[in-house]
């Protein structure tokens, strides 16, 4: 994946390396109760217990983190951005009740996660994430929540494997035809107009590396603009599953980039976050005007209530 430089269009984020030692699989207690504002819950007796470990897949192995009760009738399945990890949604997961079964992961390479097969696309992450709810037995359907480029990989996933995703809830995501700050392009580029017509490599998990796998290849460009031009072709490509879409408020300008420029991006930026809603004939844009582009860390409980909300738009088959 690309080095993006630029806060709140960066996919570069430190990875947390020294989040959980995982020495054997960890019991808590099976009962809780909580009390946050509109999430307060009754003390309730789960017939799950909540567990950190390591997952094998094809060769590799990796980390996911499972809280709540097996026997609920839907999963909330969390996806960071580039460079993020499990840790990234724990104020999230602490908001939600028992109730809500969570399971927050690392992809290959990050985190607690061994390292995958070359090349890590976001192809490759769909597939992985596919074969480790299947190791793990996470059954459908889900709830996929996906930031930055994360909502791109959730999207990517409803579109192999819908049939198991009733929801989704986008938290201020990347657009497949951004404008990014790139230090391979050196500047400010819009990635998918980088696509040469490179053939992506198949997902699999049994080799280290990929048929096909060109290590000078910009595949990230490829899927971006993939991504784009089956948009044109089909706008509303997520049917009519509850989406909500969170928009940051705050986007700092760049040192360096002149204040006309970052209007400009800016603006851009922001009406491609709420034109997303066009995936979806039951969708809703949600600003939050004072959080960055980390919404789950500035504001978990905004992320926690548009979870509320979409899984209330399953059960009740009522609009958003």
């Amino acid at each position: 994946m690309h080095r993006i430089f630029i806060r709140n269009y960066s996919y570069n984020r430190s990875i947390m390396k020294n989040y959980f030692k995982i020495n054997s699989l960890l019991l808590i207690v099976l009962f809780f109760s909580f009390d946050i504002g509109a999430y307060s819950q009754k003390t309730t007796q789960h017939s799950d217990i909540s567990a950190e470990r390591l997952v094998k897949i094809g060769n590799h192995k990796l980390f996911i983190s499972i809280k709540g009760d097996r026997d609920v009738k839907v999963t909330v399945v969390f996806e960071p951005g580039a460079g993020g990890s499990s840790q990234d949604w724990a104020k999230v997961i602490s908001m939600l009740p028992l109730e809500i079964r969570t399971v927050a992961y690392d992809r290959a390479g990050v985190g607690n996660s061994e390292k995958g097969p070359l090349p890590q696309t976001m192809a490759q992450n769909v597939f992985e994430l596919h074969e480790l709810l299947k190791a793990a037995k996470i059954e459908g359907p889900i709830i996929l929540v996906g930031q930055s480029i994360g909502g791109l990989i959730v999207r990517l996933y409803t579109e192999q494997y819908g049939k198991d995703v009733l929801g989704l809830v986008l938290v201020d995501p990347t657009h497949e035809s951004s404008v990014l700050g790139s230090m391979k392009y050196g500047g400010w580029i819009r990635l998918r107009e980088k696509a040469i017509g490179k053939a992506i490599p198949k997902p699999q998990i049994k080799d280290s590396i990929s048929l096909g796998y060109d290590s000078t290849a910009d595949y990230m460009a490829e899927e971006f603009q993939n991504m784009y031009l089956s948009s044109l072709k089909t706008p509303q490509r997520l049917g009519s599953r509850p989406l909500i879409i969170l928009g940051a408020g705050i986007r700092q300008q760049p040192p360096g980039t002149p204040d006309e420029q970052w209007k400009e991006l800016r603006n851009e930026r922001d009406k491609q976050i709420q034109d997303l809603t066009v995936l979806s004939s039951n969708s809703k844009f949600i600003l939050d005007p004072k959080s960055s582009h980390s919404i789950q860390n500035d504001n978990p409980g905004i992320v926690a209530k548009s979870i509320q909300m979409v899984i209330n738009s399953i059960t009740s088959k009522t609009k958003l």
